[in-house]
């Protein structure tokens, strides 16, 4: 349970708010890579911490995240003309080049220099793992680009999604890191299911968790049917501050590894990246996964990328398949959690919980991100952003174990990696 003033401080991102302000300091996904993927192609609005930047990829294939408000009368660029090597309000016809400068004033004379000295707020931008990547902090404090091991992979090795949810970061960040929902929410519906059932039916896993460099990871330990006295079936998940997490490979190999990117777009609505790669240089159908998740554009997503599925027509539940076998009633496994997530309302009042034990990893993850925004507040080194850590060699995972062997000899940086300076 968080106080009032906690759950303020954990949720609360736009304007000044400091949690805001210390995610500005991470790299972020602002859209999918095919969104821009045409030179003078439509511009794209991107909303992150409250903020509405437009992404674009001009004549040369150059990409630009800018403020998306014109710096004349603040119409938006979002509506502009992408041509010609710049972004040109509809307005009046300003243009600006991909690093923010004003190309062109049709309206104002020329002599008086005024074009020289009107600026357009441009950030650095990165193109990787099928997404468009963005930093917004302070120049000075600009980290290395996080290059994880899905992005070195060709590109028909890997599916990325894109799924808009209307609730705060942490709420859906949340249903991420907790391993004992799926044992009932998503039951038959996962990629692994049979396997994972055939392995254990454990609905209650002792959980043990502990911090890393880059966040913290946690196993949820259930006793299998076989050999339940001398094995125990372990799932590690990793939790990579701000808002990351690994989900422990599939049992089955051939189907992809899975991690989850919750992008705060304001303080009560995020956006989901969904990344799936090969484990065995497998192909990835990327077509087929957004229609195995139910978030094909155009068809269970509007313009925007939010889900269809709504409060409004009760996330297209259906009563009659829940008689015939279907846990919820619900198609499809984004649906099923932004069903539950979206009704607790977009910002949850945590005072009002009743944790328990299966809800370690959330205490966690709420615990680290309060010291996390905290060390920001004092000055600090922040957490995840050592030089030294290597977001290539970061995995989880699940498997059989015997009963003797530590729970941490399972996933990356396996007994290895401790916190690094400044964390806490």
């Amino acid at each position: 349970m968080l106080s009032v003033e906690e759950n303020t401080l954990l949720t609360r991102v736009c304007g000044d708010a400091p949690m805001g302000r210390m995610m500005r300091r991470y790299w972020v996904p602002a859209c999918l890579a095919e969104e821009v993927a045409l030179p003078d192609g439509p511009p794209v609005r991107t909303t992150l911490f409250g903020e509405r930047f437009v992404v674009f990829r001009d004549t040369a294939g150059t990409l630009a995240l800018v403020d998306e408000r014109c710096p004349h009368r603040l119409a938006s660029l979002a509506l502009g003309r992408n041509e010609e090597g710049g972004l040109r309000c509809i307005y009046h016809g300003w243009k600006f080049n991909t690093a923010g400068a004003c190309v062109d004033m049709p309206t104002e004379p020329g002599a008086f220099g005024f074009r020289d000295r009107i600026k357009l707020s441009s950030f650095p931008v990165r193109e990787a793992g099928g997404m468009i990547w963005t930093y917004l902090g302070p120049p000075e404090h600009q980290p290395p680009f996080p290059e994880y091991d899905w992005m070195k992979l060709p590109r028909d090795r890997f599916a990325v999604m894109k799924v808009g949810e209307r609730v705060n970061y942490a709420q859906a960040l949340e249903g991420a890191i907790d391993s004992s929902h799926s044992w009932f929410l998503h039951q038959g519906i996962i990629w692994d299911w049979k396997k994972r059932a055939s392995l254990s039916m454990d609905t209650s896993p002792k959980l043990e968790a502990e911090d890393t460099a880059y966040g913290f990871r946690y196993a949820a330990i259930r006793v299998p049917v076989e050999n339940p006295e001398t094995e125990r079936y372990v799932r590690v998940t990793l939790f990579l501050v701000p808002f990351t997490a690994f989900i422990p490979r599939p049992l089955e190999t051939q189907h992809p590894a899975h991690v989850q990117i919750f992008v705060p777009v304001d303080d009560e609505r995020t956006m989901f990246y969904g990344v799936f790669f090969s484990q065995d240089g497998a192909p990835v159908d990327e077509v087929e996964s957004r229609r195995h998740h139910h978030v094909v554009p155009g068809v269970d997503l509007d313009r925007n990328w939010y889900k269809l599925a709504t409060e409004e027509n009760w996330y297209n539940q259906d009563r009659a398949a829940m008689a015939q076998g279907s846990w919820t009633g619900i198609e499809g496994f984004t649906n099923q959690d932004m069903a539950c997530q979206e009704s607790m309302g977009p910002i949850v009042d945590r005072t009002r919980e009743a944790l328990g034990t299966s809800d370690i990893a959330i205490i966690r993850m709420r615990k680290r991100m309060l010291e996390a925004v905290r060390l920001f507040q004092d000055g600090r080194p922040l957490i995840g952003l050592d030089p030294g850590l290597a977001y290539g060699r970061i995995r989880s995972e699940q498997k059989i174990v015997p009963v003797s062997a530590p729970w941490q000899s399972v996933g990356a940086y396996a007994g290895e990696y401790a916190p690094a300076a400044g964390a806490v």
